[in-house]
């Protein structure tokens, strides 16, 4: 059972791109104990899930979502993530950008597992 199932039903009505998918499955490579959820011939937006949290997510052409503790937020809106509509401790992090460097999500990916797994 999901704690924060509003967000599973945020992205259930959400497709992803191949691209940004991709992306986003290798940036959890280092992970441990999750499970993703979407995806699939349908192109559903993917979410990850981690001690019954949602985490993480990829939708549209190419955007990831991620669920930080406050100090990461206030680094990652430095950085270029945007805030997001799935709640205020969730940030965009957009993937493609000509005019950016490449966003470090493998490093997202591991700020927004530590958050979930200790919730500290």
């Amino acid at each position: 059972m999901l704690h924060n199932p509003e967000v599973e039903k945020y992205f259930s009505k959400l497709s992803a791109h191949s691209d940004v998918a991709e992306e986003f499955l290798k940036s959890l490579k280092r992970l441990g104990d999750y499970q993703v959820s979407g995806g699939g011939k349908d192109y559903a937006a993917l979410y990850v899930v981690t001690k019954g949290l949602v985490f993480c997510a990829a939708a549209g052409m190419s955007e990831t979502y991620w669920r930080l503790r406050p100090s990461d937020i206030k680094i990652a809106r430095a950085t270029g993530a945007n805030p997001s509509a799935v709640g205020p401790e969730w940030v965009e992090v957009v993937l493609f950008r000509s005019d950016w460097p490449k966003p470090d999500i493998a490093h997202w990916a591991l700020r927004a597992y530590d958050f979930a797994r200790t919730g500290e």
